[in-house]
Formats: C-alpha cells, structure tokens, sequence
C-alpha cells in the first residue's frame, strides 16, 4: 500500500491538472463506487431473510436512507455536511482498525477521532481548495485555525484513548507504525491537489482493502473467481449510480466547483447505507 500510495503520487507529476482530475475520478468511480455497490448482498448474507423476503424490505430500505439523506442537504445542509464528515469518519476508523478486537465503549469514538484526523488533515494542507466548497454547501466561511483545531482536538482523543488501552493492557499495536502511516499521508495531502489526495486514499487505503474483506466474508477466499463474481453482482448497482451521476455532470459539467459540491451529496447519499451495511457487518 505504501509503495502504491507512493507510484500514484510520483506518476501525477506527468500530468497536468486536468489529466490528474479525469484519473482521480475514474479510481473514485471504479475502485471507489464499486466497494459500496454490494451493500443489499451484504445485508442477505448477515441476515435471516429469505430470498423471496429479502429484496424490497431491504432494497426500500436503503433507498428509504439516500432519500432521507438528500432531504437532509436539502433543507440542513451545514448539519448534514457535519454528519457526513463524521460518519465518514467513523467509518474510515473502522475500516482502517477492522482487525481491532476490542469490547470497550470508546471503540465507536477510537474509529471516529482516527477518521477524523484523516480528513481534517486533508482539509488543513488544502484549506484553499476546501473551504469554497465548504462555503458553497452550507454557506459557512471556514478558516484555516479551524481545522487544525479540529485536527489537534481529533489526534489527541485519539492517541488518548489508544493509551488509555494501553494502560488497561486492552490492545497491542504498534503506535509507531501508525504514526508513520499519518506522515505518509501528510506527505501526499501536502504534495497531490486535493482531489488526488483524496482518491490516492480513498482508493488504496480504504476502498481496496474494504473490497478485499467483503469478499472474503462473501465468499470465504479472495482469488480472481471470487472478485469476477464480486464483480457480477455488484454490476447493476454500479451502473445505475454511475447512470445518475452522469446526469449530474450533463447539467453542471461548465461550472467545476458545483459539480464538486454536487458529487459530495452524491457521495453522502450512498455513503450513509454503507456505514449502516458495514456496521451491521462488522458486528456480526
């Protein structure tokens, strides 16, 4: 993972800006949408349902949750930006620490405090290009002291809390290897734009591995059969985002910076029913 983060960083450099955009997309759109596209397989496999039973309970219901989720933006929008950053952020934490086995009631704050310091991290080496699109959803000018604010409240609950464990002889992890990684991707934020900062990432460090631990819970090995048949079932749904957020772009391809706050609805609308998805999942 490192020396890709690495390879996607040094091959940007023959880019130019647009080049990279079109790149970071098409790694969002694939590797990115696809890892959210299995939620309704996901939710049979942990569940009781029959086949005939299973699909419009859960189908309704996950579109019950992206309905609800653009009524939010619509009416709410600095208050769902909010929840969309931190159940994001959460659900980064999570995915990042899946293999942390621990009974403890700071592990929900752990995953977000994690999450957190990953996305205000990029926010605050990329104040510039974040805080217009801030200000373009909710209408709230940000400044940069922010998020570091943010950023230093967030690292040190969770550092805090990582040495509470310690301390309770709860967890064994190496920290610095942690803390690498943070400097890692402070070295990528503060040297791709943001929107290539984000998908390097989004891609490799979340959406990858996530695909790989869902098909081994689906299909109990990862090999090529098992990803093609990932694949086959995750198609339809793939298809039918990619279809909507193609509409999108038709209509506002000529104005960049609200087709940038348009796709984080977009992104929030499916990215709700999948921390729901792979909560329930990881509880299971």
């Amino acid at each position: 993972m490192i020396v890709t983060t690495f390879f996607f960083l040094w091959i940007s450099v023959f880019f130019d800006v647009k080049a990279e955009a079109i790149l970071a997309y098409f790694l969002i759109f694939t590797f990115g949408i696809f890892h959210g596209s299995n939620d309704l397989k996901l939710i049979q496999k942990s569940t009781s349902y029959t086949k005939s039973s299973f699909f419009l309970r859960a189908l309704g219901s996950y579109l019950a949750v992206i309905a609800l989720t653009v009524l939010f933006f619509s009416f709410v929008p600095s208050l769902a930006l909010l929840f969309f950053v931190v159940a994001s952020s959460y659900h980064f934490g999570e995915q990042h620490w899946a293999s942390l086995k621990i009974k403890s009631v700071l592990v929900t704050a752990f995953y977000t405090f994690y999450g957190m310091v990953i996305f205000f991290l990029l926010f605050y080496v990329n104040e510039q290009e974040v805080t217009p699109i801030i200000e373009k959803i909710t209408g709230v000018l940000m400044i940069e002291e922010y998020y570091l604010y943010i950023l230093i409240g967030s690292f040190a609950g969770f550092i805090g809390i990582y040495l509470w464990w310690v301390y309770k002889k709860q967890i064994q992890v190496n920290i610095i290897k942690e803390l690498f990684f943070l400097l890692v991707f402070f070295i990528v934020f503060k040297t791709a734009s943001l929107l290539w900062a984000f998908s390097i990432y989004f891609v490799v460090w979340h959406s990858i591995p996530s695909l790989k631990d869902q098909i081994q819970y689906l299909y109990g090995s990862v090999n090529k059969a098992t990803f093609l048949e990932y694949l086959k079932t995750s198609f339809l749904y793939w298809i039918i985002s990619m279809a909507g957020l193609a509409v999108l772009y038709y209509f506002f391809q000529d104005n960049e910076g609200l087709f940038l706050s348009i796709m984080i609805y977009f992104l929030a609308a499916i990215t709700f029913p999948h921390v729901l998805v792979m909560t329930r999942l990881n509880r299971t």
